[in-house]
């Protein structure tokens, strides 16, 4: 397995467009403790908190280094799905590397 990477606190906000990434201008950073990489569930919680309100589409959190965190779908201000795979590359995203 691979080595879990070190935790960052602040994560920037992407936003998937049909034609390109861009900041999300509503929300530019999203802010974690450790706990809420504790579990899937715990993450989705936190998501779900600060999320509820975004526009349907889907997300990238990425590190201070520009490497994706984490990807996800919101759909109606709620989690739809939580990309464990690249769909370009095939890796995992780390996010999954904290969860129990």
């Amino acid at each position: 397995m691979a080595i879990k990477p070190e935790f960052e606190p602040r994560l920037s906000v992407m936003r998937v467009r049909s034609t390109y990434i861009a900041p999300y201008r509503k929300c530019r950073c999203l802010y974690l403790e450790e706990k809420h990489l504790k579990t899937k569930a715990n993450f989705i919680k936190r998501l779900k908190e600060v999320a509820s309100n975004w526009p349907t589409s889907t997300y990238y959190l990425k590190t201070n280094s520009g490497k994706v965190f984490a990807r996800f779908d919101i759909t109606d201000g709620k989690v739809k799905q939580l990309y464990k795979e690249s769909p370009a590359t095939a890796q995992i995203y780390p996010v999954w590397q904290f969860f129990k």
